[in-house]
C-alpha cells in the first residue's frame, strides 16, 4: 500500500506528536503507512521540496498560489492552523480538487479579550502613563495635556462584522456599560436581535454613530483597504479603532494619517500590513498601540487549533469524510480525497 505523507508547516517547533496520535487515529488499519513530517515555515527550499510529495499539508502563513497549488499533484487536503485563509488561492485549490479547512472557533475568547485590552488600554490611554509616569511626570496639569478620557458608560462600540468573536466583544463592552452596534450584511436581522445589538445598515452609518470600532471582518479582496479616511472622518471627535482581524483591511496611509492630524484619539492594532519585514508609519506614533500579531495566543488555545487542524486531515484522508471545517465547499464534486 502507497505512503500517505503528511506535512506539517509551522513555526512553532517540531512537536507534532499531538498530530500524529489523531491522524494515525483516523487512518486506523493504515496507519503504519503513515509519514508526518515537520518543516519550519521558514525553509522555503524544504517546503517547495516535500510539498509535491505530500498528501495532506498542516500549515499556518504559508502561501498557496495557483503555481505552487498546481505542484502539489497528491494533495487532498490542506489545513490551515487559522481563522483566516487569505494565504490560499481558493479558486485554485477548488480546480485541483484539493479540500481546504480552517479553523473558526479556536481563539474566540482569547481574540476577544485582547480586542477589549486594547480598546481599554486606548481608552484609559495606559501606554503613554506608562511612558510619562517612568519618566517621572505625575503633575496633574501635565498629565491633562495628553488628552481628555471619557467613561464608557452609554457610549457606543461598533463592530465590523458579527461572527463569533464579534459577539463575544459584544457581550464583554456591554458589561462596562456601552451601547453596541454592528454592520454586517450577511447575517440576519434576528441575530442582531438576539444578541441585543443595534444593527449599523452601512459602514458609514456605523462610523458615525460610534465612539470605538473594532475590525473582525476577513481579509478578501473585497474586504482589502475597505476602511479608509472618508470613514474615519465620520467618527466622533475622540474616537478609537481597534484591529485584531487582519493589516490589509485599513489604508494604513489613511490610519497614520487620522491619527496624526487628530482625525482620531488613538488606535490598537494587533496587524499590520507588513509582517514580513514589519514596515509600518504606524510605529512613529504615541497613540497606538501595536501587539505583534498575538491577539490569538494561549497555551491552551493552541492546542485547540492543532487538534482541530489535525480532525480535519484524519477525516479527509482516514474516515472519508467531509471536514467539518471546509472553507471550499464547491471542491465537494472535485476532491481528490473520497469523502461522504
Amino acid at each position: 500500500m502507497e505512503e500517505i505523507k503528511v506535512l506539517v508547516i509551522n513555526d512553532e517547533g517540531g512537536n507534532i506528536q499531538l498530530e500524529k496520535d489523531i491522524i494515525a487515529e483516523a487512518l486506523e488499519g493504515k496507519k503504519d503507512i503513515l509519514t508526518i513530517k515537520y518543516v519550519s515555515a521558514n525553509d522555503i527550499v524544504s517546503i517547495e521540496k516535500e510539498l509535491p510529495e505530500a498528501d495532506a499539508v498542516i500549515s499556518v502563513y504559508t502561501k498557496f498560489d495557483r503555481k505552487t497549488l498546481e505542484q502539489m499533484k497528491k494533495c487532498k487536503i490542506i489545513a490551515t492552523q487559522t481563522i483566516g485563509v487569505n494565504t490560499i488561492d481558493l479558486d485554485a485549490a477548488t480546480d485541483m480538487g484539493i479540500c481546504i479547512t480552517n479553523v473558526p472557533d479556536y481563539c474566540v475568547e482569547e481574540v476577544a479579550l485582547h480586542t477589549v485590552a486594547l480598546a481599554l488600554a486606548c481608552v484609559r490611554k495606559i501606554t503613554i502613563y506608562n511612558k510619562i509616569a517612568r519618566n517621572k511626570i505625575w503633575n496633574v496639569d501635565d498629565i491633562y495635556e495628553y488628552g481628555q478620557i471619557h467613561r464608557l458608560q452609554d457610549r457606543v462600540y461598533g463592530l465590523v462584522s458579527f461572527g463569533n468573536i464579534a459577539k463575544r466583544v459584544a457581550e464583554l463592552m456591554k458589561v462596562f456599560g456601552m451601547k453596541v452596534m454592528a454592520f454586517d450584511p450577511f447575517l440576519d436581522k434576528d441575530i442582531f436581535k438576539e444578541y441585543g445589538v443595534q444593527e449599523a445598515e452601512s459602514l458609514e452609518e456605523l462610523f458615525a454613530s460610534c465612539n470605538i470600532i473594532s475590525l473582525h471582518t476577513p481579509l478578501t479582496p473585497k474586504t482589502e483597504g475597505m476602511i479608509d479616511i472618508n470613514l474615519f472622518k465620520r467618527m466622533p471627535r475622540g474616537s478609537i479603532l481597534i484591529n485584531t482581524s487582519r493589516g490589509g483591511i485599513i489604508k494604513e496611509d489613511d490610519l497614520y494619517s487620522a491619527l496624526r492630524e487628530g482625525v482620531l484619539d488613538s488606535a490598537g492594532v494587533d496587524v499590520i500590513i507588513d509582517e514580513a519585514e514589519f514596515e509600518s508609519s504606524l510605529y512613529e506614533l504615541d497613540n497606538v498601540i501595536i501587539t505583534p500579531h498575538v491577539a490569538y495566543y494561549s497555551e491552551e488555545a493552541l492546542i485547540e487549533c492543532r487538534r482541530k487542524a489535525a480532525e480535519q486531515i484524519g477525516d479527509a484522508i482516514g474516515r472519508g469524510i467531509t471536514p467539518q471545517y471546509l472553507v471550499n465547499k464547491a471542491v465537494s464534486d472535485k476532491a481528490k480525497a473520497i469523502l461522504s
